[in-house]
């Protein structure tokens, strides 16, 4: 069994994962710039199941994202298909050693919301068809750590209306193929930037039309895919390790341990677990009980129950026709009253009296 994962965002994605570097300035005139080191030397190896990869082999390539430029591994896209794992465990998935380079991070001047204290990398896992979302899903990695994420793949499903409140139809996007509740919060956020200003953050998606701007209510989807994670973390460098990379890298063994890190993402089995949300009650199943229980506990049947309609339907048949002979005497005795007298019957009693002029 072969299972395929869309990469880290970095700020990196695996299963789709993304990664950020956090060397971000302060918002500038309403926007957001990144200042990351060149491309070949943020990442210094990436490596699959065990096998070192250029980076063209990688599948790594730009993205933006509210934090800046972001790269994203193994997403499917651009004709490359997606790379695939044979085997489950550590070491049979993506490996990453990067360089987060804290010396071309701006200086923080002032404590405001969009300040950033962390040092390190975001890192978010999805699924290919779903886009980056960082700021708000992504998990840290600090660097001096070597941290081991192993991901288990979970495949929701749940009920459309009137049982549920999923969103069955298709999704009614000028930027994304498939319905996710992170693309259609990014949808949103673009086409009100778009209506209100008239522009966008780089981030956003850049094919802009005039519609609508109608509140949005991202629903969730009929079937979405998660990657559940668990996390842990070693110290590097070793004290052996340190001088060779010092050298290996032509960086002092203070830099290495302030700005290296180790990134190391894998399937924890090539399995996944599905979670699928079913009808409470069904018509059938409840008039199946109540013929079971009223069987169980007073021995009745279909014909039992037809046989007490049946009754009903004899005693209000019965009344009715009573009511209605009631009504017709007495309109016989009126007309008898107008001719002759005034005629009193007591059928209780079965007495009566007649008084005539």
């Amino acid at each position: 069994m072969e299972e395929s994962w869309a990469g880290p965002c970095l700020c990196c994605k695996a299963a789709g994962l993304s990664l950020r570097t956090t060397s971000c300035s302060p918002r500038i005139m309403g926007t957001e710039r990144c200042f990351t080191a060149a491309f070949y030397s943020f990442i210094l190896f990436p490596r699959k199941a065990g096998v070192h990869l250029s980076l063209p082999q990688a599948s790594l390539y730009t993205v933006f994202t509210r934090y800046g430029k972001c790269y994203t591994f193994n997403a499917g896209g651009d004709g490359h298909p997606p790379l695939t794992t044979t085997k489950g465990g550590m070491g049979n998935g993506l490996e990453l050693m990067l360089d987060i380079q804290q010396d071309e991070y701006l200086p923080v001047w002032g404590d405001t919301e969009e300040t950033s204290f962390e040092a390190g990398v975001k890192v978010q896992i999805h699924n290919q068809e779903e886009p980056a979302f960082i700021d708000q899903l992504g998990f840290g990695v600090a660097p001096g750590f070597q941290t081991f994420v192993s991901c288990q793949e979970q495949r929701l499903i749940y009920l459309p209306p009137p049982w549920g409140d999923c969103k069955v139809t298709p999704m009614d996007s000028d930027f994304f193929d498939s319905y996710s509740i992170t693309a259609c919060r990014i949808d949103c956020e673009t086409r009100y930037l778009v209506d209100n200003c008239n522009c966008r953050m780089v981030h956003m998606p850049d094919f802009l039309v005039e519609r609508d701007n109608d509140f949005c209510v991202c629903e969730t989807p009929c079937n979405m895919t998660r990657y559940s994670k668990e996390l842990s973390f070693v110290k590097i460098p070793s004290k052996a390790s340190a001088k060779y990379l010092a050298k290996k890298y032509n960086k002092s063994e203070q830099y290495i341990g302030e700005n290296l890190l180790v990134l190391d993402i894998f399937f924890e089995a090539l399995n996944y677990e599905t979670i699928e949300q079913k009808k409470a009650y069904e018509v059938a199943g409840l008039l199946g009980d109540i013929g079971g229980q009223m069987g169980l506990f007073i021995g009745a049947s279909i014909l039992t129950i037809l046989e007490l309609f049946d009754y009903i339907y004899e005693v209000l048949k019965s009344k009715l026709c009573r009511c209605s002979d009631k009504k017709d005497k007495h309109h016989s005795n009126n007309n008898n009253n107008h001719n002759h007298g005034a005629v009193l019957s007591m059928d209780d009693g079965k007495c009566h009296v007649a008084n005539f002029h």
